[in-house]
């Protein structure tokens, strides 16, 4: 075949580009789209050469277009079925929430940390106290612990802990810290509501603690002493609806040998599986008193939560 001398081959490349779609800290790769693709045509007249590249150029654009899209709406449609966010939405137990033994003497523990320890945080408290004529007014800084319940950043924590403050200050794992506003509280069950400016954070699951039965596993997680966050330990449900007098308030509370110190109060008490069962708020103190912590269950702690939520009081 005769090849016109103002005719030429052109070859185009267009390379498929890989496409990351990330959504929080997951990311999902399509790396479906790797690949040359090799067109040829014709250049019939030379004053047409411009179009015609000007043609491959936005088929090319478009195509990259597509495969982002695709690729983005794929990732987000895959980070929304292995983590919803609940916004304003308390999740509760359908299941369990892990699956591991119950035996201490495996690495179930750590299962559990690994699954709840972002959804314990840090509080400390700002308080303007008067002294008087001769020492004037000063602040008094206070700490404890909280637990996240919504991913829009509902925490749950103690009344004795937020009482009287002026400013709150709530820290994450990830050591971002947010000041906290006060949605409500109730100083005859010890639960007070929080909420930072935030999204796509950790809830804890709530599990039911009408099921507990004496000698399960429990594990604590809290911020003792006011500047040890994060810390974990472990123990027994030792015993069920004590009657226990906190700050003058009777209370029926869960009782655990798992240690608990001050800056614990607001903390999560969970089970084996993960799921959170109680709201640590008492440690009985005395000489030689070791291993009787208590903590608010959890099915009398979520009436509370959500008419603080709903009312900014209790019903």
């Amino acid at each position: 075949m005769t090849m016109d001398p103002n005719e030429k081959i052109v070859d185009v490349e267009i390379e498929k580009e890989k496409v990351i779609s990330s959504s929080s800290e997951y990311t999902f790769n399509s790396d479906h789209n790797k690949g040359l693709y090799k067109t040829e045509f014709k250049e019939e007249k030379k004053g047409n050469g411009t179009l015609k590249k000007i043609g491959v150029t936005f088929l090319k654009g478009c195509l990259i277009v597509a495969l982002g899209f695709t690729s983005g709406f794929a990732g987000s449609y895959a980070y929304d079925k292995l983590y919803p966010t609940n916004n304003g939405v308390i999740i509760e137990s359908t299941g369990h929430n892990i699956e591991v033994s119950n035996d201490p003497n495996t690495n179930s523990i750590t299962k559990v940390v690994e699954v709840v320890k972002d959804s314990v945080v840090e509080i400390k408290t700002e308080s303007v106290v008067t002294g008087g004529f001769y020492y004037g007014d000063y602040v008094s800084e206070g700490a404890g612990s909280g637990v996240i319940i919504t991913a829009d950043g509902y925490i749950v924590t103690n009344n004795h802990v937020i009482d009287g403050a002026s400013k709150i200050t709530v820290t994450l794992t990830n050591t971002q810290s947010y000041e906290a506003t006060l949605i409500g509280k109730d100083a005859q069950t010890d639960l007070a509501l929080l909420k930072i400016e935030e999204s796509n954070l950790k809830p804890a699951i709530l599990g039911n603690s009408d099921e507990l039965k004496v000698g399960e596993i429990s594990i604590a997680i809290g911020n003792p002493l006011g500047n040890l966050g994060g810390t974990v330990t472990d123990g027994i449900i030792s015993a069920l609806s004590r009657e226990i007098t906190v700050d003058g308030q009777k209370m029926t509370l869960l009782q655990t040998n798992a240690a608990v110190n001050p800056g614990n109060s607001g903390g999560g008490l969970f089970n084996i599986y993960g799921e959170l069962i109680g709201v640590v708020n008492a440690k009985s103190g005395g000489d030689n008193v070791e291993g009787l912590g208590f903590a608010i269950p959890i099915n009398i702690a979520k009436k509370v939560i959500e008419d603080l939520m709903q009312n900014g009081y209790v019903t």
